[in-house]
């Protein structure tokens, strides 16, 4: 397989309410969600939370002498603070308003607590007759929280423009019921995605999918393409608006277009392939020749009738700037995660017998992936499992194995060919994740079309189905978003659960998530506004220290205050766990950090290094070129680096006699 063209394989250098269209209205009238700037949220002292009583402690057994002992104004202090603490209390816990009212009532018992509400709702600020705010949207109903309020709350201070990524997607909200909710969600984009924002735009809610997806779409079309022609004013600055990407799983994207669906012949929403049917399925041989591509004017023109479902077209287009092929990302969350590297796992064992791995082989898989369990950083929320559960696994898991597992676990598993076939996505998708590589993009494209091609002969072409042909696409998301976390689903798929985690009782789960997200508003506005209002990318804001401690080890000239745990940019450094211990710094130093000091005044990082660094594989490249070594040699000395020299973190694993060393590249959980 390596013995192909150079021109594949060769080594690459680094490098409101809408239906009165009262729009002027729109960006100054608040909804359900809309922060109450006017009744600031005041934190709580320390010293009430205290375990320790003092003079300013609530003691846990209240005397009616003590209330006597303070003053009026230390009491109207105390019980709003109590108020605020109690509100996100009961909201971070997910507490039940009868509970919650259960506990308003016993505290009212005692006079220090007299001027409690005696209701959740007043302490929550819950809205009233919202009901008269939910429309019809056949068959179900929908509610516009909508784009203006939140762009107001999520954008920081002296920003001229904003660029807006938005996700529409169903979600069930029980496997007894028919009921789905059909969120349209939304975020401002920002180099830092830990600043990823998801807020909602509207939300459906109905026993089937709405019947139109343009009555469906409709007031968010009206509010943004007011916002985009006229922006909106923050702070007297005029806030330029822009509909970034659409990030939209296939089958989404399809009722958003009208256009046909992943089964379909003619469903490739980049080109004008057409598939064949094979072994009772639609599928995409590969070819030499390159289809046409597709672009705006085809679609709005109805150019390939085969394409469209309906005889309207979508209502995004009257968005300006909107185009109907290149603003929506293909989504490797979908394409990848949960089309490729599934679809690879259940070939290699439930497959053709001329790929099929032997039961043997299987158990040898799950048992090296379970070796590297502890090798996995906390960054990621799910670790590996075992190859029995693969019909459970989820995206994030599919992800760990075709980006950093993958090229360790199935060296010794697979034949040469499939190992080698698999290698070239390994590789690509590290090259598209990755905000350094965009030099490396085109030979990206090249392995891609690779492996594409090699799909169909290894696994044979009736497997190559709409997802493996999207692969010849992907880079293309790349030139236009940058690194495919920038357009992919993952961010707006967690914000689903905190959706559905939202929900109570089954009896009006519309009219309950507006009800708990207006309540989380109230409580968070401020908070929330005054961090994006301050946030700075100024080096200094961005680092963040925890866990003081005093046990070494130091070097000569460094002191304290030392620490366990260090936040810098979007990397958490835990000296406690030697998983998330190590970095590589800018001058390619992979660094096993013992402790967090400083020295003349700025934070350090104390360690060990690895003396060689070698390539963990030179074919089809060599892998140092994508900060991937084996690595020996550990300094028995220690020394120091400045923190600001921390270029990426590093997962080290422990393999088969060796220690596999390879960044962390994903920016999404």
């Amino acid at each position: 397989i390596y013995g192909k063209p150079n021109n594949i394989f060769h080594e690459v250098s680094p490098s409101v309410n809408l239906c009165e269209n009262n729009y002027e209205s729109l960006i100054t009238v608040p909804n359900v969600l809309s922060p109450k700037v006017s009744s600031p949220i005041i934190k709580i002292p320390d010293t009430v939370l205290s375990s320790t009583c003092t003079s300013n402690t609530l003691p846990v057994e209240l005397s009616d002498n003590l209330c006597g002992n303070v003053g009026e104004s230390s009491i109207i202090q105390q019980d709003f603070s109590l108020k605020d603490f109690l509100a996100s209390w009961s909201l971070n816990f997910n507490i039940s308003h009868i509970a919650l009212n259960g506990l308003l009532k016993g505290l009212k018992n005692h006079k220090c607590f007299k001027d409690l509400p005696v209701d959740s709702r007043t302490l929550l600020s819950t809205p009233k007759n919202i009901c008269q705010s939910i429309q019809t949207v056949m068959p179900g109903i929908y509610y516009h929280f909508g784009l203006s309020s939140a762009i107001l709350k999520y954008t920081p201070n002296n920003v001229t423009e904003v660029n807006i990524a938005i996700g529409i997607d169903g979600v069930p909200l029980s496997k007894s019921s028919g009921g789905q909710f059909w969120p349209i969600l939304g975020y401002i984009m920002t180099e830092s995605s830990s600043h990823k924002k998801v807020f909602p735009i509207g939300i459906y809610y109905g026993f089937e999918k709405p019947d139109n997806s343009n009555e469906f779409l409709s007031n968010f079309v009206d509010e943004a393409k007011f916002l985009i022609n006229n922006g909106i004013t923050k702070n007297n600055i005029i806030i330029k608006i822009k509909i970034k990407v659409f990030c939209l799983d296939v089958p989404a994207k399809s009722f958003v277009l009208r256009t046909k669906g992943h089964s379909g012949f003619s469903s490739c929403t980049r080109c004008t392939i057409e598939g064949e049917y094979i072994n009772n399925r639609v599928c995409f041989p590969y070819s030499h020749v390159p289809s046409l591509k597709r672009n705006h004017h085809s679609y709005i023109n109805k150019l390939d009738e085969d394409f469209h479902t309906s005889n309207e077209l979508t209502r995004l287009i009257e968005l300006p700037g909107f185009d109907s092929i290149n603003s929506f990302s293909l989504d490797y969350m979908h394409l990848i995660c949960l089309g490729v590297m599934k679809k690879l796992l259940f070939l290699w064992t439930k497959g053709p017998l001329n790929v099929r791995l032997r039961s043997k082989s299987v158990d040898d898989l799950s048992s090296s992936l379970l070796s590297l369990k502890n090798c996995i950083t906390s960054d990621f929320v799910r670790s590996v499992r075992s190859m029995k559960e693969l019909s459970r696994f989820k995206a994030t898991e599919f992800r760990t194995i075709v980006i950093y597992v993958g090229q360790i676990v199935l060296k010794n598993v697979l034949s040469n060919k499939c190992y080698e076939h698999f290698m070239t996505l390994n590789i690509s998708m590290i090259i598209l994740l990755s905000p350094d590589k965009s030099t490396m993009v085109d030979y990206a494209r090249n392995l891609l079309n690779y492996f594409v091609k090699q799909f169909g002969e290894i696994y044979g072409s009736y497997n190559i189905s709409h997802n493996i042909h999207g692969l010849l696409h992907l880079c293309d998301d790349y030139d236009m978003y940058g690194p495919l976390d920038n357009c992919s689903t993952f961010v707006f798929e967690n914000y689903l659960k905190e959706l559905k985690s939202l929900l109570r009782k089954h009896e009006k789960p519309l009219a309950q998530v507006i009800n708990r997200l207006a309540e989380k508003n109230n409580i968070t506005a401020m908070q929330e506004i005054n961090e994006i209002a301050n946030r700075h990318d100024n080096i200094s804001q961005s680092i963040i220290l925890k866990q003081p401690h005093t046990n070494g080890p130091l070097i000569e000239n460094t002191f304290g205050p030392q620490y366990h745990d260090l936040v810098y940019k979007n990397i958490h450094i835990n000296i406690k766990k030697e998983k998330d211990s190590y970095v590589l710094t800018n001058d390619n130093t992979l660094v096993k950090c013992l402790n967090i000091a400083h020295l003349n005044n700025k934070p350090i990082l104390i360690g060990q290094f690895f003396k060689s660094l070698l390539p963990y594989y030179t074919i089809p490249l060599d892998s140092t070129l994508l900060d991937i070594f084996e690595v020996k040699n550990l300094s028995r000395n220690i020394h120091y680096w400045d923190v600001c020299d921390i270029k990426k973190k590093i997962m080290v694993f422990k393999h088969g006699g060796k220690l596999i060393a390879m960044p962390i590249i994903h920016t999404t959980d």
